[in-house]
């Protein structure tokens, strides 16, 4: 890559871009907040639509625990997301951290094999992804019908305001530094 494979937006620098306007990294870390939430809960909605109406996936509990699920999933990734991207010093290594944790989160999280199937150690492990806690709770919403997960909804939210803080931690510090 012409500029050594740092993260580029066009010509400048997304960060300079970000630190010489006139908002804060609170503000900016909210809009990007805001314009991805109402992204992806567009997609998950028409997904939700097709899955259940087309394809016929049970929805055995309250469209409204579901929706509140997905919302808190939905906030708790993009606050992974935009650590993961902070972090990041280069394009491939955000790629390749995004590649670890969709894998990580397709196999030790309930999607793929069920957690009583794994080994002790992994499913310690796997409480520390939070992907897992939507799964278990949106298994139980579509397929058996109850929401008895509230701890762990509370968990997944908190696990997103971890993120949220985290990410705009690193923000100010990237804001401030350059």
């Amino acid at each position: 890559m012409p500029n050594g494979g740092r993260l580029k937006e066009g010509s400048r620098d997304t960060i300079e871009l970000f630190r010489v306007a006139p908002i804060s990294a609170l503000e900016t870390l909210l809009g990007k907040y805001l314009s991805y939430f109402i992204f992806i809960s567009s997609l998950a909605a028409i997904l939700t639509v097709l899955i259940v109406f087309v394809i016929r996936a049970p929805l055995a509990g309250e469209w409204w625990q579901y929706a509140l699920v997905v919302a808190t999933l939905i906030f708790t990734s993009l606050g992974l997301g935009f650590v993961l991207s902070l972090i990041a010093q280069t394009t491939s290594q955000a790629v390749q951290f995004s590649m670890i944790l969709l894998l990580s989160s397709i196999f030790f999280t309930g999607f793929f094999l069920a957690l009583d199937l794994l080994w002790t150690p992994v499913r310690v492990v796997s409480w520390l992804i939070p992907a897992t806690y939507a799964i278990v709770l949106l298994q139980d919403i579509m397929l058996r019908g109850v929401f008895e997960g509230r701890d762990l909804l509370l968990s997944l939210a908190a696990f997103g305001l971890g993120f949220f803080v985290l990410a705009w931690i690193l923000l100010r510090s990237r804001m401030a530094q350059r």
